[in-house]
Order: C-alpha cells, then sequence, then structure tokens
C-alpha cells in the first residue's frame, strides 16, 4: 500500500488528451459530448527502483488494475461537466505505468458531455468554441502545478468527422482560478468548431433563391393576365411562408435575431413586393379600360358623333383619324378629362420594366452585404 504524503515543493502534473470522437447537441444549445484518452505524468520520488539488467532508462513496468486505488493520483475533474463516465467493457479501460526515475504515466479512457454556451448570432454561418476544462478538486496551486505537455498537448485521430462541423483547431491555455479556500490549478483547451454550411445551401439558400426568382416572371406576363399573375404571386408567397416554418422548426430556440432569420425574411419581403407590384400595375391597367370602351362604341355609331356631356362622362370629339363611317376617333374619361388612350397603360408597362431590373439588382446586392457580413467578417 502506497500512501500519500506532503512534498517540499509543488508536484508537477504534466497533461495531455487524445481526442477520438467530438459530438455537439444542437437541441440542447448548451452540450456537447466527447470522448477522450486522457494521459497524465508525473513523478513520485517515493516509487523509484532499481532497473534489472538488460533495461534501459525508457522501459516501465505495467502495474496492476486498480492500483490508482492505492496510489496517489492527481484528483482532477471536468469544471463544465455535465455528466462523465468511465468506459469499463471488456476491462476498465485505464492504467498506470512506472518508470524506474519514478515517473508515473496514467492513461484513462472518458465519455463526458461539457457544457458549451454556443452563440448563434451567425447561425448557420457561425463558429463555435467549446471548452474543456481540466482543474483539481482538492489541491491549490502550493502543492500541485498543472501543465501541458510540451509539443503533443492535444492529438486528435485522422478519421474525427462531424455531421454539421468541421474541427479547426483545439488551441490551448491555462484557466487557473481563485476561490475562498485558494487557487486551484486548471489546464483549458477550446475546439474550435466552424460549422458546415452543406447542409443549408442544398436546403435552405437554393430553394429560397429559386423561390424569389420564380416571383419575377410575373414581370414579363402581359398585365391583362390576371389569373396567371394573381397565381404565381400567391403561389411563391405560400411556398416561401412554407419554406421559412419548415426551416424554422429545426432552428434553436433562441430570443435574438441569427443570420438565416435575416435571410428568410428578406426573401419574404421579396415574393411580397413582388405580389404588391402587380397590384399597382393592375390599377394602372384597370383605370384604361373605360377609355377603351368608350371609344369601341364611338366608332360603331351607337352614340352621337359630337361631343356630349353626361354627368359621369365626356365624350370629345378628336381630331385624329377617323374610322369607316368617317366618325372621329374620341376618347371617354372620368372626371371630364381628355386622357390618351394608351397613356395609362404604358405607365403599367414602365413598372412592368423597371421592377425586371430593380428587383434582381436589389436582390444581388443584398446577397452581397449578407454574406460578406455573415461568411467573411468575423
Amino acid at each position: 500500500h502506497y500512501a500519500s504524503s506532503s512534498f517540499a515543493q509543488a508536484t508537477s502534473i504534466l497533461s495531455c488528451q487524445w481526442l477520438f470522437r467530438i459530438r455537439l447537441l444542437i437541441k440542447g444549445l448548451e452540450d456537447y459530448s466527447v470522448n477522450i484518452y486522457l494521459r497524465q505524468q508525473w513523478y513520485d520520488p517515493r516509487l523509484r527502483f532499481n532497473r534489472s539488467e538488460g533495461l534501459d532508462t525508457k522501459d516501465c513496468v505495467k502495474l496492476e488494475d486498480k492500483i490508482w486505488e492505492k496510489l496517489w493520483v492527481p484528483d482532477v475533474f471536468f469544471r463544465n461537466e455535465k455528466k462523465a463516465d468511465f468506459h469499463h467493457v471488456t476491462i476498465p479501460n485505464r492504467f498506470i505505468n512506472l518508470y524506474p526515475d519514478g515517473k508515473l504515466w496514467y492513461v484513462m479512457k472518458i465519455s463526458a458531455t461539457l457544457s458549451c454556451m454556443m452563440q448563434l448570432q451567425k447561425y448557420p454561418l457561425d463558429t463555435q468554441i467549446c471548452p474543456m476544462m481540466l482543474e483539481s478538486f482538492g489541491h491549490t496551486m502550493h502543492t500541485v502545478v498543472f501543465k501541458w505537455l510540451p509539443n503533443k498537448s492535444v492529438e486528435a485521430t485522422d478519421d474525427l468527422s462531424m455531421p454539421q462541423f468541421i474541427l479547426k483547431g483545439y488551441p490551448t491555455k491555462e484557466c487557473s482560478k481563485n476561490y475562498t479556500t485558494g487557487s486551484y490549478p486548471c489546464l483549458q483547451v477550446d475546439f474550435i468548431l466552424q460549422r458546415d454550411i452543406g447542409y443549408f445551401i442544398i436546403q435552405v439558400y437554393i430553394p429560397t433563391v429559386l423561390i424569389v426568382i420564380l416571383s419575377w416572371v410575373a414581370f414579363w406576363i402581359n398585365t391583362e393576365a390576371i389569373p396567371a399573375r394573381v397565381s404565381l404571386g400567391l403561389l411563391t408567397v405560400l411556398t416561401m411562408t412554407t419554406q421559412s416554418s419548415g426551416a424554422g422548426q429545426s432552428l434553436p430556440r433562441v430570443s435574438y435575431i441569427k443570420a438565416i432569420d435575416v435571410w428568410m425574411s428578406v426573401c419574404l419581403v421579396f415574393v411580397f413586393a413582388s405580389l404588391l407590384e402587380f397590384a399597382v400595375v393592375n390599377v394602372y391597367s384597370r383605370r384604361d379600360i373605360g377609355p377603351k370602351k368608350a371609344s369601341t362604341r364611338t366608332r360603331s355609331g351607337s352614340v352621337p358623333r359630337r361631343s356630349f356631356t353626361s354627368t359621369s362622362a365626356t365624350l370629345i370629339e378628336s381630331g385624329g383619324p377617323t374610322d369607316q363611317e368617317g366618325s372621329p376617333s374620341v376618347c371617354l374619361s372620368p372626371g371630364n378629362e381628355l386622357f390618351p388612350l394608351q397613356q395609362i397603360n404604358n405607365t403599367a408597362r414602365k413598372i412592368d420594366k423597371i421592377s425586371r431590373r430593380l428587383f434582381p439588382l436589389s436582390f444581388i446586392i443584398f446577397n452581397v452585404v449578407y454574406w460578406v457580413m455573415y461568411g467573411v467578417v468575423k
């Protein structure tokens, strides 16, 4: 039985990790889970032994299982832990090697769920930084000092992969903290996780762009094709609303605005604006219906060939060309005012022509601002 005792100076614990699985739990917004090999190294002069013949300084002795219950081992715990377990299948997944100079090498396999407060203002173009903090539970820095192993403090397997994230790096630092009982040693590694946007490009961005472009087709449809333009406008608005609702069901529930909320809202505004544009065009085109009907009735001889005045409209003789019976071309206009036959209709067509350029240009400008602000600017 090896009992721990006080040392003249603080014991240095060199620690390193081998990361072979990491997974973010998106629904919780606060958790991520990891599978690691936690490796620790320290010196205990009480455990020195003489090397046997034929052994060099690199040889070591593997101690029996559960010897860690009889030896002094560092009291390490995860400061931001929510749940953690050792692995015991098919045997306890940990061991201790002892070197002749008293160095101990302690390795254990751990699965842990740790807290990670995610910032989703740029979701799904975000990058998350999730910390893992290893701290001493009962020893202050006067008795124990934690240090990262030089060169290879944290390593990861080559086949490490996640469905929605890419591991960009894992910088290390110290996180010692002062409590009422003293300052306790702590080591921290930050996992930098960049979200893979491929899924969202296929499922969200491309479909919404196509819906917005489809709403612009109405600008090339004749202003008199009211059923076609109304159907197209309502179809795109309803489809965009459904797309937005479907994307929102899988999004995290947070109180602030996310990047995808901005995208979906602006796309919905563009689609709705194209429907309103048709309403404006329809108003201008319908104001020309009265004059066209009145002109047709005059040319057919059902009304007098000279101008007359009534309470609702005025028939005005025109100096232009006459029909086959010699009757003058006339224009009937509300309010006793003269309007050229095609003046209002030309205004409606002009609005459509302007919209054909204005809407795509505005959408391109929005895309440039959006992708620069959320994708490029850190």
